[in-house]
Protein backbone atom coordinates (compact mmCIF):
# COMPACT_ATOMS: atom_id res chain seq x y z
CA UNK A 1 0.00 0.00 0.00
CA UNK A 2 2.87 2.23 1.13
CA UNK A 3 4.65 1.71 -2.63
CA UNK A 4 1.57 2.31 -4.71
CA UNK A 5 1.07 5.75 -2.61
CA UNK A 6 4.45 6.74 -2.94
CA UNK A 7 4.79 5.25 -6.48
CA UNK A 8 0.90 7.59 -7.15
CA UNK A 9 2.74 10.63 -5.37
CA UNK A 10 6.19 10.35 -7.59
CA UNK A 11 3.99 9.72 -10.94
CA UNK A 12 2.11 12.99 -10.07
CA UNK A 13 4.58 15.10 -9.32
CA UNK A 14 7.28 13.95 -12.11
CA UNK A 15 4.63 14.32 -14.86
CA UNK A 16 4.62 17.83 -13.55
CA UNK A 17 8.29 18.73 -13.36
CA UNK A 18 9.35 16.92 -16.57
CA UNK A 19 9.10 18.95 -18.83
CA UNK A 20 9.33 17.62 -22.33
CA UNK A 21 12.33 18.92 -24.72
CA UNK A 22 11.45 20.81 -27.55
CA UNK A 23 14.06 18.87 -29.68
CA UNK A 24 11.95 15.73 -28.90
CA UNK A 25 14.13 12.19 -28.85
CA UNK A 26 12.31 9.23 -29.99
CA UNK A 27 10.61 6.68 -28.10
CA UNK A 28 13.43 4.34 -28.23
CA UNK A 29 15.79 6.53 -27.22
CA UNK A 30 14.38 7.94 -23.96
CA UNK A 31 13.57 4.29 -23.04
CA UNK A 32 17.16 3.35 -23.22
CA UNK A 33 18.17 6.09 -21.18
CA UNK A 34 15.72 5.23 -18.75
CA UNK A 35 16.59 1.75 -18.42
CA UNK A 36 20.57 2.34 -18.21
CA UNK A 37 19.92 4.70 -15.57
CA UNK A 38 17.75 1.58 -13.54
CA UNK A 39 20.74 -0.29 -14.50
CA UNK A 40 22.95 2.20 -13.24
CA UNK A 41 20.99 2.28 -9.58
CA UNK A 42 20.60 -0.93 -9.53
CA UNK A 43 24.39 -1.97 -9.78
CA UNK A 44 24.96 0.44 -7.14
CA UNK A 45 23.17 -1.99 -4.32
CA UNK A 46 25.92 -4.67 -3.80
CA UNK A 47 25.31 -8.75 -3.85
CA UNK A 48 23.31 -10.47 -3.10
CA UNK A 49 20.37 -9.10 -4.65
CA UNK A 50 17.76 -10.15 -7.21
CA UNK A 51 17.12 -7.80 -9.88
CA UNK A 52 13.63 -7.91 -11.24
CA UNK A 53 12.35 -5.41 -13.95
CA UNK A 54 8.76 -5.23 -14.09
CA UNK A 55 6.44 -5.15 -17.32
CA UNK A 56 6.43 -2.27 -18.98
CA UNK A 57 4.25 0.39 -18.66
CA UNK A 58 2.18 1.86 -21.86
CA UNK A 59 3.90 4.69 -23.56
CA UNK A 60 1.76 7.68 -21.31
CA UNK A 61 1.31 11.08 -23.78
CA UNK A 62 2.93 14.54 -23.09
CA UNK A 63 -0.36 16.14 -24.15
CA UNK A 64 -2.71 14.13 -21.83
CA UNK A 65 -4.87 16.75 -20.34
CA UNK A 66 -5.21 15.27 -17.34
CA UNK A 67 -1.48 15.68 -16.96
CA UNK A 68 -2.41 19.29 -18.39
CA UNK A 69 0.17 18.44 -20.62
CA UNK A 70 0.68 20.32 -23.61
CA UNK A 71 3.78 18.62 -25.10
CA UNK A 72 3.98 16.28 -28.12
CA UNK A 73 5.33 12.34 -27.86
CA UNK A 74 4.77 9.69 -24.59
CA UNK A 75 7.25 9.36 -21.88
CA UNK A 76 8.80 6.07 -21.25
CA UNK A 77 8.50 4.59 -17.23
CA UNK A 78 10.96 1.84 -16.17
CA UNK A 79 10.05 0.31 -12.77
CA UNK A 80 12.48 -2.15 -10.99
CA UNK A 81 12.32 -4.28 -7.43
CA UNK A 82 15.58 -5.09 -6.07
CA UNK A 83 15.31 -7.69 -3.63
CA UNK A 84 18.14 -7.14 -1.09
CA UNK A 85 19.33 -9.34 1.90
CA UNK A 86 17.65 -9.15 4.98
CA UNK A 87 20.65 -7.02 6.79
CA UNK A 88 20.65 -4.74 4.28
CA UNK A 89 20.67 -1.13 5.30
CA UNK A 90 18.41 0.52 2.35
CA UNK A 91 17.92 3.89 4.47
CA UNK A 92 21.81 3.95 4.78
CA UNK A 93 22.12 3.40 1.04
CA UNK A 94 18.76 5.51 0.01
CA UNK A 95 21.18 8.44 1.66
CA UNK A 96 23.96 8.00 -0.44
CA UNK A 97 22.62 9.49 -3.44
CA UNK A 98 22.46 11.85 -5.66
CA UNK A 99 25.97 11.56 -5.30
CA UNK A 100 26.19 7.77 -6.05
CA UNK A 101 24.83 8.67 -9.62
CA UNK A 102 27.33 11.53 -10.88
CA UNK A 103 26.88 15.43 -11.58
CA UNK A 104 23.39 16.63 -12.57
CA UNK A 105 21.39 14.65 -10.37
CA UNK A 106 19.66 16.66 -7.61
CA UNK A 107 17.08 15.40 -4.91
CA UNK A 108 13.49 17.13 -4.91
CA UNK A 109 11.39 17.28 -2.09
CA UNK A 110 7.62 15.87 -2.79
CA UNK A 111 6.38 17.44 0.40
CA UNK A 112 4.52 13.95 1.19
CA UNK A 113 6.17 12.69 4.31
CA UNK A 114 6.46 8.60 4.28
CA UNK A 115 7.45 6.75 6.91
CA UNK A 116 10.15 4.35 4.94
CA UNK A 117 13.59 5.46 2.79
CA UNK A 118 13.24 7.22 0.03
CA UNK A 119 14.35 9.99 -2.47
CA UNK A 120 13.25 11.36 -5.44
CA UNK A 121 15.84 12.83 -7.89
CA UNK A 122 15.66 15.24 -10.73
CA UNK A 123 18.21 15.51 -13.40
CA UNK A 124 17.73 18.16 -16.20
CA UNK A 125 20.17 17.00 -19.17
CA UNK A 126 18.44 14.61 -20.20
CA UNK A 127 15.21 15.38 -18.43
CA UNK A 128 14.22 12.43 -15.94
CA UNK A 129 13.42 11.67 -12.29
CA UNK A 130 14.29 8.88 -10.42
CA UNK A 131 12.38 7.32 -7.25
CA UNK A 132 14.65 5.20 -4.95
CA UNK A 133 12.40 3.92 -1.91
CA UNK A 134 12.50 1.24 0.21
CA UNK A 135 9.22 -1.95 0.34
CA UNK A 136 8.34 -5.45 1.40
CA UNK A 137 7.52 -7.44 -1.69
CA UNK A 138 5.65 -10.68 -0.54
CA UNK A 139 7.33 -10.38 2.51
CA UNK A 140 10.84 -9.73 0.78
CA UNK A 141 12.89 -6.88 1.47
CA UNK A 142 13.64 -4.55 -1.65
CA UNK A 143 14.43 -1.19 -2.98
CA UNK A 144 12.31 -0.20 -5.25
CA UNK A 145 13.51 1.91 -8.40
CA UNK A 146 10.92 4.24 -10.60
CA UNK A 147 12.04 6.28 -13.41
CA UNK A 148 10.61 8.63 -15.66
CA UNK A 149 11.77 9.82 -18.82
CA UNK A 150 11.28 12.76 -20.67
CA UNK A 151 9.06 12.64 -23.94
CA UNK A 152 9.68 11.00 -27.14
CA UNK A 153 8.21 10.55 -30.03
CA UNK A 154 6.77 7.17 -30.68
CA UNK A 155 7.16 5.55 -34.64
CA UNK A 156 4.15 6.05 -36.72
CA UNK A 157 1.56 3.09 -37.20
CA UNK A 158 1.22 2.22 -40.63
CA UNK A 159 -2.15 2.91 -42.13
CA UNK A 160 -4.40 -0.57 -42.31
Amino acid sequence: MKTALALSALTASALMLSGCAYSTPTYDQVRDETNDVLHQAADLIPDPKEVVPNEEFEPYSCGDDLIFGTRKGSFYTGQWSVYVDDSFDIPSFVARFPGALGDGWRAKDLGVPVNFAQIYLVRDAPRMSLGISETMIDGRKAVELLAISRCGTLPATPAP
